[in-house]
């Protein structure tokens, strides 16, 4: 994995972005180039017209990251990639169309611009289209070996095999000494040193160690791997750098004190943070105007009870704040005052509810919240007293997901289903602690560019 700003990204995904890149840069030339020679003009380039031309493609990236271009789906079905980037690239015409109109003096014509967007979506569904014909071959993947044959070893295996944008090929899954052969396929340890002697043999790349009683590993072959330039992760890292989350099966207390994290940002990236949440959420407030207000007619109309809705939520060290929202259910929604967790289809939830809560609509005014500093743009979601009480005795390091101001939106948020019962908490806590252990303004930036894809897809909102 490459680690950008303490994020962990996947090469593939690095790779493939960076090639889009390259395309639509290319196909923009080839388009202006293109339409000189249909009306008989002569080309040429300058300094300006260089840096125009770089708009595009500076305009297609972030769009095409932000409703989901390089997520696992979209890499692994070109129909999902397809739909997304006709999502991106209508977003970027529109965008720049409108730029182009505001600035005529840009040297970008709307022909041009037309030309560029057909070239470079070819392109880059080409790129892509090519990818996973040889994205099962072996030559553009990591040899992986992984140690152990335990249903953990049977779990990694398995995602593994489904992932092809982790850029990994596993080798073979090899027993601990005295290990019940569970995993399918796994191969028993005949000695210590065969270990390395194995791994050298069949170019290993990467060993993965899914056992969790290190006293049964065996450690000289470990050195020996490693000396040799063998990188070895346990299955805590594995799934920090992969898949984006904090294990806590796998967790131990002493992780916390000597891993490298945990930093909170530094006083530069504290300021830049508060900037970014006081300018994101001031430009939405303008921009979303004319929605909130709509949003508010139609709760008035359809149902009885005020049009927002004030709750007690856990906050920053601990400390209780209101938290406010357009009201999306029924007045007097929960039994005698007793808190209740938010269901699939909820009966408490009004008509005009439902879609507010789909588009996240509700959570507008929250802006308010994030303005006063209760609570931050990006962050962990807020929760009720009630259940961070219950929480904090049943889930180990429940507690620590305070250590930072709650958001509206988060790492969590994008990359796990609403949470709403006692597992769903436990799974997403796994992912606010790989948020507040890798936290930076770049990952802030980046969890902001993807929510974009949960607002146009609101497939996990309750």
């Amino acid at each position: 994995m490459v680690r950008i700003f303490r994020h962990y990204v996947s090469p593939v995904k690095l790779v493939l972005a960076l090639a889009d890149f390259l395309v639509i840069l290319a196909a923009v030339f080839f388009a202006e180039w293109l339409r000189y020679n249909w009306i008989d003009l002569s080309y040429s380039l300058d300094t300006s017209s260089i840096l125009t031309k770089i708009l595009f493609p500076a305009f297609v990236a972030p769009a095409l990251l932000g409703v989901g271009g390089y997520q696992s789906d979209a890499i692994r079905d070109i129909r999902v990639f397809l739909i997304r980037l006709f999502i991106a690239f209508i977003t970027t015409a529109i965008a720049l169309a409108a730029l182009l109109y505001l600035f005529p003096s840009l040297a970008f014509w709307r022909s041009i611009l037309l030309l560029a967007v057909l070239l470079s979506g070819a392109g880059v569904l080409l790129v892509h289209g090519v990818f996973l014909v040889f994205a099962d071959q072996q030559f553009l993947s990591r040899r992986v070996l992984i140690l152990g044959a335990d249903q953990e070893a049977t779990d990694l295996k398995l995602y593994v095999e489904g992932a092809k944008e982790a850029g990994l090929f596993i080798v073979a899954t090899i027993a601990l000494p005295n290990q019940e052969l569970v995993a399918s396929g796994a191969r028993p340890l005949k000695s210590v040193g065969a270990l390395d002697r194995f791994a050298r043999a069949n170019e290993i790349e990467l060993i993965i160690i899914a056992n969790e009683n290190h006293l049964e590993l065996p450690t000289d072959a470990l050195i020996s791997c490693r000396l040799a330039g063998i990188e070895i992760r346990d299955r805590l890292s594995f799934f920090e750098q992969v898949r984006g989350y904090v294990e806590l099966s796998s967790v131990r207390p002493e992780w916390i004190i000597f891993s490298d994290g945990f930093k909170g940002g530094n006083g530069t990236e504290k300021v830049l943070k508060r900037v970014l949440d006081i300018t994101i959420s001031s430009a939405m407030l303008i921009l979303t105007a004319p929605i909130a207000l709509l949003a508010g007619v139609m709760v008035a109309l359809t149902s009885r009870g005020p049009v927002f809705y004030s709750q007690e939520r856990v906050g920053l060290d601990g400390r209780l704040f209101k938290v406010h929202k357009f009201r999306s259910m029924k007045p007097n929604a929960e039994k005698e005052g007793q808190p209740e967790w938010a269901k699939t289809i909820d009966p408490r939830v009004t008509l005009i509810g439902g879609f507010l809560r789909r588009t996240r609509i509700d959570e507008l005014p929250q802006l308010i919240n994030v303005l006063g500093g209760s609570m931050s743009f990006v962050g962990p979601r807020p929760e009720r007293p009630f259940f961070v009480d219950q929480l904090k005795k049943d889930i180990s390091l429940y507690r620590e997901r305070h250590s930072v101001k709650p958001g509206i939106t988060g790492w969590a948020q994008i990359q796990y289903p609403y949470g709403a019962s006692f597992e769903d908490s436990r799974r997403k806590l796994e992912y606010d602690l790989y948020y507040i252990k890798n936290y930076s303004v770049f990952l802030d930036l980046l969890i902001i560019l993807q929510t974009i894809r949960v607002v146009l897809f609101p497939i996990s909102a309750r």
